[in-house]
Formats: structure tokens, sequence, C-alpha cells
């Protein structure tokens, strides 16, 4: 009589792999074993949690006034499969200090969400500075003294959508953009907290790349309500509403939207005024623009079925030299501006 041993060997294996499996599965799982929810109810209490936060920890503010007068600093890392999440409802407001103030929030960890809370009352809303994956959904930015948040120093793959963003600029009007992405040529090399907003030690751009802006309403800002700086690439703003934007006028505000990167996809907006502002064709005189500012940047963007419902005397797009080399692209569903679609000929 024989056994017949090989019979048995796969068994064996089949029960080594299952303990292997067994074993390995807390190692998997430890991540989000550790991960928490933090539940905050004091200005102390939230710089604490953000001091120490871990990925895939949930960090709750109950109902309040945040305010230490010095801001609030996000500079913990989540990643990509379990981020970092703030959140409150729009009765938990983060405050800078006042609008002459600090930042509301400052932001220079990778992959956090932050959801539904309000930030109020700062020098600037939320300020991304290196910042890569974060998504800003739900918000309330409003009252800040210049911009109402800012995606710098290569924060790229972020998002900021369903938010409402009003009333920037109390302070410096010229800087009283809704979202401004990126950083102009000439701040490239400034840095904030020794923090260079372009690259290479500021010596390139700042990419702040495929940021995308979406389903947001934009109102009572001074300035624009989406300023795109040059040197950043490949992103989108689409779906969003406009309301009363760059409304203070002047060379710094003359458009809803100013465009100075590359490949930009501006799809699906629709907006009105400021008729007050704008009684001539310049200043606020078009609802999207298109500038050429560095050689290579503002080229090959994409603009379609942008609505103006009033106030705006000027086109829907105008881009700035109007020289179809440069490749924007303006489709002629682009409609409602009393100048037309733009200076551009339009493609069906």
């Amino acid at each position: 009589m024989h056994l017949r041993l090989p019979v048995l060997r796969p068994l064996v294996a089949l029960g080594a792999v299952a303990a292997l499996v067994t074993a390995a599965a807390p190692a998997a799982n430890a991540a989000t074993a550790r991960a928490q929810v933090v539940r905050v109810a004091t200005s102390a209490q939230l710089v604490a949690a953000l001091a120490h936060a871990r990925p895939g920890d949930v960090v709750s503010l109950a109902d309040g006034t945040y305010d230490t007068h010095r801001g609030f600093t996000a500079s913990r890392n989540g990643t990509a499969r379990e981020p970092i999440t703030l959140k409150g409802s729009r009765r938990a407001v983060v405050t800078g200090g006042g609008v002459s103030g600090h930042y509301g929030l400052w932001i220079t960890g990778d992959h956090w969400r932050v959801v539904g809370l309000t930030v109020a009352r700062a020098d600037k809303g939320i300020v991304l500075d290196g910042s890569v994956g974060t998504v800003i959904d739900s918000v309330d930015v409003h009252d800040v003294g210049a911009e109402g948040i800012h995606f710098r120093s290569s924060s790229s793959d972020g998002v900021v959508r369903r938010s409402t963003v009003r009333r920037t600029g109390r302070v410096k009007a010229q800087f009283g953009e809704g979202v401004y992405v990126g950083s102009a040529h000439t701040n490239w090399r400034s840095k904030h907290k020794g923090v260079r907003f372009g690259e290479h030690g500021g010596h390139g751009p700042d990419r702040s790349d495929r940021v995308v802006v979406e389903r947001n309403a934009f109102s009572d800002t001074t300035a624009e309500a989406v300023d795109v700086k040059e040197g950043t690439t490949g992103g989108v703003i689409r779906a969003n509403t406009f309301r009363n934007t760059a409304y203070a006028g002047g060379q710094f505000a003359d458009s809803w939207v100013d465009v100075k990167g590359n490949g930009w996809t501006v799809s699906g907006n629709r907006g009105t005024g400021p008729a007050t502002a704008c009684p001539t064709a310049a200043p606020c005189r078009d609802a999207f623009q298109v500038h050429s500012v560095l050689p290579g940047w503002g080229t090959g963007n994409l603009f379609a079925g942008n609505t103006v419902q009033g106030g705006v005397p000027g086109y829907v797009v105008a881009v700035e030299p109007a020289d179809p080399a440069l490749g924007t692209v303006v489709r002629c569903d682009d409609t409602g501006a009393a100048a037309g679609t733009s200076n551009l000929p339009c493609v069906p």
C-alpha cells in the first residue's frame, strides 16, 4: 500500500497561504485601524488635532467660532487612499483674527479634505502651499481681506467644489480674487514662512497644475472670481455661477475669470454683472479673458458653453493679444455678452 502524499501537499500549501493572509490582514489594515474621529469644540483642541492628524483621521468641528488670532495650520500629510478630513457645518467658523489678521486656514500637507465649514474674518481665507491632492468641498469663505482660496507653491491636483466664495478684498481690493491659482511670474521668487512660490527655489514657475474649480457660487468679489496665473497647466473651471464679481474695476478686475496658464478648460459657467461698475467697454469689459503675459503661456485654452445673463458690455471671451497662434479655442455656444462671443472667430 502506498500513501498518496502528493495529495496532501496542496492542502498544506493552502493552509500556509491562509495563515499568511490571516497574518497579513492586520498589517494591511493597520493604517485604517489607527484612523480615528477627533471631535473638537475649542480653538486649542483644533490646533492640537491638526498638529497630530494621521492618514484617515477625521477632525470634526462642533458649531462655534475658532480663533487663535494666528490662524490654523494643517501641515500633516494624508494619502490618496486615506486623506485627512477636516469637517463641520456652516456654523463651525474658522477665523484668522480679522480681515487684517492671518490666513484662516493654511494647508501645507498633502491629501486633505475640507468639508462643510466656514472660513471668515481672515486676511486670506484658505491658502494651500505645496499641498497635493487636497479637496475643498461645500465650504463658505467670506469677509476676507484679500483672496478667498489660493492654490500656491505647486499645490497641484486640488479641487474646490460646491462652495460659496463672497465678500473678498475687504482690505486689498486688487487682491480680492475668489479663487487664485498659481503665482504671477514676478512672484515666483517670493516666499511665505520659508516656502518659495516657484519651483527650483523660485527660479521656475509655480506649477499649481490640474486644479479643478467646479459648481461653486461666487459673489461680491472685488477682483476676478477665478484668476489663473502663468505657470499653471491643465486645470478646469466648470459649472460655476458668478454674480457681481470683479466689481472694483480697474486693471486688476476687468473680467469674471482671467486665464494666463496653458491648457485650461472653461465650460458651462454662467453669471451676471456687475453692470453698475461697467457702464462702458472698459473697465470690467468681458466675462472671461485670456492673457499671454509671458512667452509660452496663455496658450491652448478652451471655452465652451459659458453664458452671460446680463451686465457685460464686452465679449464673453476676450483673448489678448488676439492671436490665433496662441491656440485658444472659443466655441460659438459662449453667448450673451453685448459685444458678442469673442474677439477671435468662434468655432461651432
